[in-house]
């Protein structure tokens, strides 16, 4: 009879158990950011969910699994190779289940566009890496993407990441948030968070998880930014406004209470009204890159514009403007943004 009464108790665990999705996050980490976002989301998405957390080189196959989730660090503005290799063996089965793609990278800001020269501008930052994937296997159509930022620790780099960093840090016109850091950090907590609960929403249907703040302590760490200055901190959000005219660079960024649809159509009532022609270079589901083109005493001026919509913030549009033109000659490009800013933020859109 207890007998009995046992294998009764256990019958609806087995059968609950049975009902919930399986999902599988499969990580590639270097210097650990990856890993320690991995076993975050595995706590968000909750450890009552059948969520296996494995580096590539623990994974033989993804047949048990009903979604799965791959993250990577970034390298060379994109996941790393063993992602592409894994991706590609499983390329068929990935098909047939729900997917969501997150990597850690330098930094988390789409509103960026790098210069190079001999090379087109083009973006960079965040979820901007994950295109090239995405395109690549278009039958493979992510659930949620995520960019996150991460966490670097200056003193241990490869020398390979060490010529990286340096190198973008030259060619970081707007500055390096880095410099003079023994540990920087550039992840954004909102859009780890944001992310698996999007994945706890989409794919097992189970909403939102509340009191999510209590899980920082898988990112949170006590190491000082730098041994030589303890008053320096790791991590500065970048702020809502800011102006900067350099000799190198004019940059202007803001945020508005508005989204991309609006953003588009005040940028093109903008570029009508003032003579400049406003092609599209990117569009994406978060974010918008354009050129703007116009002549100022008689030589043609492009300006680099990119909107984007965060996680984080529902509800806000952040705005860049870029021109590397010399300060003599873009005045008039300083002009008309501040008249495309003037426009955004009217009707009380504007974000301080």
């Amino acid at each position: 009879m207890l007998l009995l009464l046992f294998v009764v108790m256990l019958l609806p665990v087995s059968s609950a158990q049975a009902e919930g999705k399986k999902g599988l996050l499969v990580y590639a980490s270097v210097y650990g950011s990856t890993i320690e976002t991995a076993y975050w989301i595995k706590a968000i998405i909750g450890h009552e969910n059948l969520l296996d957390v494995k580096s590539l080189d623990q994974v033989i196959t993804i047949d048990p699994y009903d979604y799965v989730i791959i993250g990577s660090l970034t390298r060379n503005e994109g996941p790393v190779k063993g992602i592409y290799e894994f991706i590609d063996a499983n390329r068929a089965k990935l098909a047939t289940k729900e997917v969501a793609y997150y990597l850690t990278c330098g930094d988390s800001d789409e509103t960026m566009v790098l210069k190079i020269p001999g090379k087109d501008a083009h973006l960079i930052g965040g979820r901007n890496y994950l295109m090239e994937p995405i395109k690549k296997y278009p039958e493979i159509k992510p659930v949620a993407i995520g960019g996150f930022g991460g966490r670097q620790v200056m003193p241990t780099l490869g020398m390979k990441d060490e010529i990286q960093i340096w190198l973008v840090g030259k060619l970081a016109k707007e500055g390096a948030a880095w410099e003079g850091l023994d540990i920087w950090e550039s992840l954004v907590v909102g859009r780890v968070e944001a992310f698996a609960n999007e994945v706890r929403t989409k794919i097992l249907g189970i909403g939102p998880r509340e009191n999510i703040e209590e899980l920082r302590g898988y990112w949170t760490s006590l190491q000082p930014a730098s041994l030589k200055d303890p008053s320096k901190v790791k991590f500065k959000p970048k702020p809502a406004f800011e102006h900067h005219s350099t000799e190198k660079i004019y940059f202007a960024r803001s945020r508005a209470r508005a989204d991309l649809v609006l953003g588009d159509t005040l940028l093109k009532q903008w570029a009508k009204d003032n003579g400049v022609d406003l092609k599209e270079q990117v569009k994406n589901s978060f974010n918008i890159y354009y050129h703007a083109t116009k002549s100022y005493g008689g030589d043609p001026i492009t300006t680099h514009i990119v909107i984007a919509t965060f996680p984080d913030e529902p509800g806000n549009l952040q705005i860049a403007f870029r021109c590397w033109d010399k300060p003599d000659v873009r005045k008039g490009v300083e002009a008309d943004i501040t008249k495309a800013e003037e426009l955004l933020w009217a009707d009380g859109r504007k974000i301080d």
